[in-house]
């Protein structure tokens, strides 16, 4: 830990360091990985890779189904729901036939008590007739019968007896017009027994059309009540044959995004493992070839250096990284997780227990100023500038490592990694720990 009240680094078990020649790995003390092992690191990334990709693929093709499975249920839905619209209206036709088929089977009553009422007018009538034939027989019957008594009424009616002529000629008029009567009698019945049984034909008949009407359309209702109800219930079966297939497809689309997080996760795992294995690399030879010509870094910087060497390759990423580690970032860094130049320093140092601002124009305030190139320490930052002889430009800074060389997180589209320190746009330096 620092004591920036003492204004100078407390160190502290780092004797070794006070030696001339190669500095120790104590700021990275990874190991010194062989290049098989790096090698075989890599080779896991790729399958990693290639399994995350194959997995992609089925988690795809298992969202397409879902997705296909969503759009069938769907229209299950609204073809079930248009069935059961069908039913109700074919119910519908079906009462309304029904109260149709009631007035028409009324009519048909109607008509048939008509009918039957014609037929007894009939029977009155034919009764009516066969009466008064009979009565025209027992005249005939009687005329023939009394042949002798008429006989002697025309001798009578024939005398010159004025009053027996008068008598027995208004006899033979009533006797005339009774018969006369008894004609027109049976004529009328006749024609009344014909009209009532006209009547009755056409009654029966209008009370066949209409019981025909009403059962017909009680079966054109019913066969339409049927059609409805079986397509309403295969309508629905579909519907349900759909969402059990949705559920299977999401249980299936979820299965496969749950394959693809784990294969993620299990390629971050062989990346990381890839990375650390590189940066221990890189460490052990950025450690050999460095020599110290002064006072050697303190604990701060070496555990600073530690922390940067962790996250070499990790991609830049504008306005990335904090205190916890790399971060998605924002405006071209919104898609990339990583670090910037800013993030990877005060990242490193937080580890230290000093906390760096985010900022570049911060950082340059953040520390004790070395301004020349021949004073630096490992661990000290460096800054670069557009103008070297205006602070307001800068734009870089990187964590120096001695022997010419630095670290840093350059620019979007590179990684976290190990640079040289001769750059014409070195402004100065800062030394958090001071």
């Amino acid at each position: 830990m620092l004591d920036r009240r003492r204004g100078r680094p407390v160190v502290a078990g780092i004797a070794a360091l006070l030696l001339l020649g190669p500095v120790l790995p104590a700021f990275a003390d990874p190991g010194n990985p062989t290049p098989s092992q790096i090698a075989a690191a890599h080779k896991a990334v790729t399958a990693a890779r290639a399994r995350v990709a194959s997995l992609q693929i089925q988690a795809e093709q298992a969202t397409e189904a879902f997705n296909g499975a969503m759009v069938r249920a769907q229209a299950a839905e609204r073809a079930s729901a248009s069935a059961s619209a069908r039913a109700a209206a074919a119910a519908g036709d079906e009462a309304r036939a029904q109260g149709v088929a009631t007035g028409a089977q009324a009519v048909a009553d109607t008509a048939e008590a008509r009918a039957q009422r014609k037929l007894d007018e009939q029977r009155a009538a034919e009764d009516q007739v066969e009466q008064e034939q009979a009565t025209i027989d027992r005249m005939a019957a009687g005329a023939y019968q009394t042949g002798g008594q008429m006989s002697q009424l025309s001798s009578v009616m024939s005398e010159s007896n004025p009053a027996q002529l008068a008598q027995g000629t208004a006899y033979l008029d009533r006797v005339g017009a009774y018969q006369r009567a008894v004609v027109v009698d049976m004529q009328r019945a006749r024609d009344k027994a014909i009209t009532a049984s006209q009547l009755a034909a056409a009654a029966s008949a209008e009370a066949e059309v209409a019981s025909n009407a009403a059962k017909a359309a009680l079966a054109r209702a019913a066969t339409a009540h049927d059609v409805a109800a079986s397509a309403n219930l295969a309508a629905s079966r579909a519907a349900q044959d759909a969402h059990h297939s949705l559920y299977l497809a999401s249980k299936a689309k979820a299965h496969a995004r749950s394959l693809v997080a784990r294969a993620e996760a299990s390629l971050g795992n062989a990346t990381q493992r890839a990375r650390h294995l590189e940066a221990a690399a890189a460490a052990a030879r950025a450690a050999a070839a460095h020599v110290t010509t002064g006072v050697p870094p303190s604990d701060a910087a070496a555990t600073a250096i530690h922390w940067a060497f962790q996250e070499i390759g990790v991609p830049y990423s504008w306005g990335g990284g904090d205190e916890n580690g790399p971060t998605y970032g924002f405006a071209q860094g919104a898609g990339t997780r990583g670090f910037d130049c800013s993030g990877l320093t005060l990242f490193a140092y937080a580890h230290a227990g000093i906390h760096l601002d985010h900022w570049t124009g911060s950082q340059w305030n953040e520390g004790k100023r070395i301004s020349n190139r021949s004073d630096l320490q490992p661990g000290d930052l460096m800054f670069f500038a557009y103008d070297t002889s205006d602070p307001s430009t800068i734009h870089h800074v990187a964590i120096y490592l001695g022997n010419g060389q630095m670290i840093e997180a350059p620019y979007t589209g590179e990684v976290v990694r190990v640079s040289s320190s001769d750059r014409s746009d070195f402004i100065g330096g800062v030394r958090p720990w001071a």
